[in-house]
Order: structure tokens, then C-alpha cells, then sequence
């Protein structure tokens, strides 16, 4: 997302260009925001070169560029189609002065600028008062398109900065615009603001956390633009299947295990499915994820079938796709999204597994799990969830808390054999040394991370195969977990709900540490 910062801009004229320690020299006691714009004429007989360096630009060794921007009703989208990461660059008015400072900063959406599909103002027209905080490319967009659409009648603009930029903005009819330095001032003059039913709109990466931010009428700018444009780009690449509209998912999931992202991009599919959309899954932008062989690859159908019956083959022919923005579905996303979708759930005629898992399982049954029924599953979860603890992670039991569970468990659950599910070596062996023949285990690879490591971190080097390999060692680990009679779980992840959705409730006993 391009963000407008607070900096300063200097200019500076000479005739030759000075050198980076020179650079560094001027920007030792300046902030990360500040710009410098050279005129640089060594010839009089030349027209003069002009560039924009920053602190950031030296630290990256970029080359000496012109990064200013011309001020534009399409400022923002420019700038976002071409300004490198944390480098600020200058806006500039039609006389040469800079008006603002601007640079990209991460975010979990990426706006197409495409708008051949619909925009779905369901959940911005559940409020009448819009408070846009800052002005960002994303607040820009929602100006720009969302509000002439939007059935509320009154937008607050906070950001001194908006000033500047109105002259150049189509402004939203019938919709009563205010802007407001800070945010201080919206509650001083809007004293009736607690009676209206009013959003606030905020430029802050959302997590994973409660509900009480939303409760409070409180949005992230990713959120909101997923929840408007997510329909918004549509292709037409074929003639099959017309009167239907497919939506695309794809994303950028770089640590998320498959069933991390299983469970992300189910949430979004359910909601599609209750806008009048099929869900597709082709998740083909997550190079750096472990289950990624190599750029591009698809690291959905190498595992998985598709839902309600399509092939990935013939709905790339079909009539109608929209295709999804990169969002990242977390708690206030995934709360929303199921809301709304309530009863819809997605049909997998064929079972979600493709043939080459399905034979994948069934060959490590046989030989790791020949009497599910009287075998206790155990999922025992090491290595980030316990060595480097992610946000989000739900705290797991040690080895010795589950050893302790199951000899509770032992006289009244009816098991003779212990399956374990884990990828952490240094648990499997203990686990192994504890029980001895009883325990059985697949023949996965398994790892020890030291504290700050993560598993991605061992997988940074691709190898032809391995993508597919550790997603398949993974899903046999859970969908065997899920055939044992009883379940024992360290903690809460998506191994253990997956466990729980293929049992189907047939388990005799499960028992999850709360911790």
C-alpha cells in the first residue's frame, strides 16, 4: 500500500554529481522519510538531470532516478505500480513544488485496478458515518469508487494531507465530505457520533486477534478492500459453462502449512459461494512456500481435487472468472466472512484428495496403521509452535504432558497401539523411548529447529519434488490421525481441526490441551 508520510524536501543545484559518501554524509541526521531533489547540470549546454535520493534509496544501492510523482487523480495507482518498497518519493503540483511525501509500505492486498466485474458494498452500506484515516492509495480508491456507490450519506477525511489533493478527486455526489486534521477533531466536532452507525477505516496491518476491534467499529484498510473489491477483476477467457460465474482463488501464503491454508481459502470459497460465485482454487503466487517446486507452480491441484466437480482444466475455458486479490483471511476477516456465509458449505464429489494422495494414504496405512480402531491418535506439535512461537500459535503440550494425558487415558479409552503425528525429530524420540513397540509413526521427514528458526527456513533451497513430497508426508500424518479411535492433541492448529473434519465425528473420545 502507498501511504502519504510526513518528511522534509530539499533541493539542492550543482554542477556535478556528488558521490554516495557525500549522500550519506547529508542524510546522517535526517529521518527515513526525508527526500533530497538534485539538479544536476554539468553541461550548460544540457538540459539539467534531476534526481530524488533518500536515506532508504542509499542503504539499497539503488541508482541515482527522478522518483517524483506529478500530483493526479491517479497518483496513488501509479505510484503503486512502480515505487520500490520503504523508498519515499516527492509528489509534485504543476509548478514544480513537492506537496506531499509518499512510499510503499507491506500489505496483505494487492489492488488490480481492474473493474470489469462488481464491487460489493454489502458490508460498507452497514454503516451511514465512513471515517477514512490517512491518505493512502487504498483510501484514495474507496474515495474515488467506492463512496458514489456507497448508501451512506456522510465521510469524514482524516489527514491534513487531503486538502492538497481534493482539486484533483471527482467528488462523491450527494455525500457530505469533511476533513479533519486528526482524529481528535472528528470526536470534538461529531459529538453525535456514538448515535451514528460509523466505521473507522485505519492504515494498520490486521492480526490475528479477537473480535473486540471490529466490535468497535474499527476496520484495517486491507480488510475493507478485500471485502469491496474482492469480484472486482474479471476475465472472460472461454465459452463454457455461460450463466456461470467462477471465482479464482489464488495467494501469497510464504509460512502457512497446507492446512493453514486450507483453512483461509475455505473461508474465502464459502463466502464466494454465498455471493452466487463457484470457488476455484489455482494457488500459483506462493513461490517461497515449502509445498513450491519452482515459480508459478500450483500448490493447490498438486494435493487436492477441485470443488463441486470442476476440473481447474475447464474453467480456465469457462466464461466467467473473477479472480481473487492476494488477502490474508485472519480472525476479524474469517469472523465477517463466516457470517455471512452461514449454510453454505462446499461439495467434493470425488473427496477432497487426488488420486495420487489417496494412493499416497493408502500405502502408509497399511504398513504405519493396521488396527485404527484400537489405536490412540496423538498429535504432537514441536518445532515453530514451540522452539519459535508465531503469532497466532495456539501454546502446545510438552511430550510429558501428553505421556502424563495418555496414562490417564489408559484403563477407560480402549487402545492398545499410539499413533503419533508430529515433524519435531527430537518429540518423536522421545515419544518412541516412552512407549517402544506400542507407538507407531510415519515415515515422514522430521526436524529440529534451534529457537528463532522456523521450517521455512530449511526449505529455502528448492529441489524438484520436495514440494510435493512434504505435502503429501503431512496430509498422510493428519488423514491417518484421523482414522484412530481416539485423539489426544497438544494443542490447537490446523492439523487438528483437519483431523477432526475428516473423522466426521467418529471418534470415541478427544481430548485438546487448553493452554
Amino acid at each position: 500500500m502507498i501511504i502519504n508520510v510526513p518528511g522534509e524536501f530539499y533541493v539542492f543545484e550543482t554542477g556535478m554529481l556528488p558521490d554516495r559518501e557525500e549522500m550519506e554524509d547529508f542524510f546522517q541526521d535526517k529521518s527515513e522519510n526525508d527526500v533530497l531533489e538534485l539538479h544536476v547540470k554539468i553541461d550548460p549546454r544540457q538540459k539539467e538531470q534531476i534526481y530524488h535520493i533518500s536515506k532508504t534509496w542509499l542503504k539499497v544501492q539503488g541508482d541515482f532516478v527522478n522518483l517524483a510523482f506529478e500530483k493526479a487523480e491517479d497518483t496513488f495507482e501509479k505510484a503503486a505500480m512502480t515505487c520500490p518498497y520503504y523508498v519515499p518519493a516527492p509528489v509534485m503540483d504543476r509548478k514544480g513544488n513537492c506537496i506531499s511525501i509518499i512510499k510503499k509500505i507491506p500489505s496483505y492486498y494487492d489492488h488490480f485496478y481492474r473493474y470489469d466485474g462488481e464491487l460489493d458494498l454489502s458490508f460498507l452500506n452497514r454503516y451511514s458515518c465512513i471515517i477514512l484515516h490517512g491518505l493512502n492509495e487504498y483510501s484514495v480508491e474507496i474515495y474515488k469508487r467506492v463512496l458514489p456507490l456507497w448508501q451512506g450519506r456522510e465521510v469524514y477525511l482524516i489527514d491534513m494531507e487531503w486538502r492538497e489533493y481534493l482539486d484533483v478527486l471527482p467528488a462523491p455526489p450527494d455525500i457530505q465530505v469533511n476533513v479533519l486534521d486528526c482524529v481528535e477533531d472528528f470526536f470534538a466536532v461529531c459529538k453525535e457520533a456514538e448515535d451514528k452507525k460509523t466505521l473507522h477505516i485505519v492504515e494498520n496491518l490486521p492480526q490475528n486477534e479477537d473480535n473486540s476491534r471490529y466490535e468497535e467499529g474499527i476496520m484495517c484498510y486491507d480488510e475493507v478492500m478485500t471485502l469491496t473489491f474482492m469480484f472486482s477483476y474479471v476475465i472472460h477467457p472461454g465459452t463454457r459453462n455461460p450463466g456461470k460465474r467462477f471465482f479464482v482463488i489464488d495467494g501469497r501464503f510464504v509460512m502457512e502449512g497446507i492446512y493453514g491454508i486450507c483453512l483461509k481459502v475455505f473461508t474465502a470459497a464459502r463466502y464466494a459461494l454465498s455471493k452466487g460465485y463457484i470457488p476455484i482454487f489455482k494457488i500459483v503466487s506462493s513461490d517461497s512456500n515449502i509445498y513450491s517446486d519452482y515459480e508459478y507452480d500450483d500448490i493447490w491441484n498438486k494435493f487436492f481435487y477441485q470443488p463441486e466437480g470442476y476440473t481447474i482444466e475447464e474453467v480456465l475455458e469457462s466464461n466467467y472468472l473473477a479472480l481473487s486479490p492476494n488477502m490474508n483471511v485472519l480472525n476479524i476477516m474469517r469472523y465477517i466472512m463466516d457470517e455471512v456465509s452461514e449454510g453454505y458449505d462446499l461439495s467434493w464429489p470425488d473427496g477432497i484428495f487426488n488420486e495420487q494422495i489417496k494412493k499416497y494414504i493408502r500405502e502408509r496405512k497399511e504398513r504405519f496403521l493396521p488396527h485404527p480402531e484400537r489405536t490412540l491418535g496423538v498429535l504432537l506439535r514441536g518445532t515453530d509452535y514451540t522452539k519459535t512461537r508465531l503469532t497466532g500459535h495456539a501454546e502446545h503440550a510438552t511430550p510429558e504432558m501428553i505421556i502424563e494425558k495418555v496414562a490417564e487415558t489408559e484403563n477407560t479409552w480402549d487402545f492398545d497401539r499410539i499413533y503419533l503425528a508430529t515433524e519435531d525429530e527430537e518429540i518423536c524420540m522421545k515419544m518412541k523411548k516412552h512407549y517402544g513397540d506400542r507407538l507407531t509413526f510415519t515415515d515422514q521427514e522430521r526436524y529440529v529447529i534451534k529457537p528463532g528458526q522456523i521450517l521455512q527456513d530449511l526449505h529455502v533451497v528448492k529441489k524438484e519434488g520436495e514440494g510435493f513430497r512434504l505435502g503429501a508426508e503431512y496430509i498422510c500424518a493428519v488423514s491417518l490421525l484421523a482414522q484412530c479411535g481416539s485423539l489426544i492433541a497438544s494443542g490447537d492448529c490446523g492439523a487438528y481441526r483437519e483431523a477432526l473434519r475428516e473423522n466426521g465425528g467418529r471418534y470415541k473420545h478427544v481430548y485438546k490441551f487448553e493452554l
